[in-house]
């Protein structure tokens, strides 16, 4: 009896042979598990949020704070079964590697952004694979550029008074000084334009938030201070928290605009192999609010020999003396709630007591090799629980 295979008619018993079929040569015997054909990746140090950086509000992040997880895929497509291909760069246009705790911006990542709305951000540092500590976004998230130029929108929208050149989500919340209240109201209705170089901008997108302080114009030329903090999820902008503070009503009767310009400490970029992790960087935040409890002197916290402080606008001490000098016994909520790596700045709103109504102050601090180089607040007397 004789069988026809495709190579011709043989003869049953050497259907095998002449054939030249494998028993085990099956159709789509190259498969392999979805995403299993990339080489297995070396295992990176960790990176940690801090205690203080939530992570909520970050969609789509995979990145870990275990061990050797600090990086994330970013804009790789996982292959398909059988396919035997790696993972191709997607959108971002960066796979970030597995243990490298950078972050992947694409795009210069600025730390003082321009001085008027819709001016392009001057000084700045690219945020780049494999530098920082803080793992690559996800294409659910907004990294640092990102969270900037939402913070750009942000304030373009408010000297046109028109909110709705915002994407914000519908569950957002805005706040002034304290106050729950409709966006497009409050300074949305009085604000004309920004004073040149006062803007100073901070960003967190393990937390992702953004935060500035800048002088606001306020129906033509009167000066506003105006610090004002974004949450993003999914490029929405979640949460809105803004204090304006004007001359009549300043804490203490500190009100100083054109001291509003940040040192220029402020706006350097930290060299990728100085940058302090995020747990140093908060545990030294955490020790200047123990200064302001009176639980340490001064002379045990880490100022550089220049650090000022500015409130208001108004320096309140300069030098390791001044603060040596200086004690304190408030009782602070600690809020710490932007740990900006690449600026090295940590930014949050202490209410200074535990009243309802108290003083809340907005501090940013510059902390370079372990010290505290400059401390810049935002600060008025109002209502302190809205963001409980």
């Amino acid at each position: 009896m004789f069988l026809r295979c495709e190579r011709g008619s043989v003869l049953l018993v050497l259907l095998a042979l002449a054939c030249g079929d494998s028993p085990n040569a099956t159709a789509g015997s190259a498969t392999s598990s979805a995403g299993t054909s990339a080489a297995p990746q070396p295992q990176g140090p960790a990176t940690s949020a801090g205690a203080y950086a939530a992570t909520s509000g970050r969609s789509g992040t995979t990145q870990s704070a275990s061990a050797g997880s600090a990086g994330s895929r970013t804009g790789g497509t996982a292959p398909a079964a059988g396919s035997g291909n790696t993972p191709s760069t997607g959108a971002a246009g960066t796979v970030a590697q597995q243990g490298q705790a950078g972050t992947t911006a694409g795009a210069s990542a600025p730390i003082a952004a321009g001085s008027n709305a819709g001016s392009t951000p001057t000084a700045g540092v690219a945020a780049s694979a494999g530098t920082g500590g803080s793992a690559a976004p996800t294409s659910g998230d907004c990294d640092r550029a990102c969270l900037i130029a939402v913070m750009q929108s942000y304030l373009d929208a408010l000297v046109a008074k028109d909110p709705s050149k915002l994407k914000v989500a519908s569950t957002l919340k805005y706040t002034e000084n304290g106050r729950e209240s409709k966006l497009g109201e409050t300074l949305w209705k009085t604000a004309s334009s920004l004073m040149p170089d006062t803007r100073l901008d901070f960003a967190d997108p393990q937390a992702g938030q953004v935060a500035s302080h800048v002088v606001v114009n306020e129906n033509g030329s009167t000066p506003v201070i105006y610090q004002t903090r974004l949450k993003v999820v999914n490029h929405e902008i979640t949460e809105i928290e803004t204090m304006a503070v004007r001359r009549q009503g300043a804490a203490n009767g500190f009100f100083n605009v054109e001291r509003m310009k940040p040192e220029p400490v402020f706006l350097q970029p930290i060299d990728p192999g100085k940058r302090m992790t995020r747990e140093a960087m908060n545990a030294l935040t955490e020790l200047y609010l123990d200064y302001l409890e009176g639980k340490v002197s001064g002379g045990e916290v880490p100022f550089d020999m220049g650090c000022k402080r500015y409130e208001n606008g108004q320096v309140t001490a300069s030098g390791l003396s001044s603060f040596e000098r200086q004690s304190w016994s408030f009782n602070v909520t600690r809020r710490t709630l932007i740990i900006d790596e690449e600026a090295g700045i940590t930014w949050g709103m202490y209410p200074f007591t535990p009243s309802a109504t108290t003083l809340v102050v907005g501090e940013a601090f510059k902390l370079i090799d372990g010290k505290i180089v400059m401390i810049q607040a935002v600060m008025a007397n109002q209502p302190a629980r809205a963001w409980d």
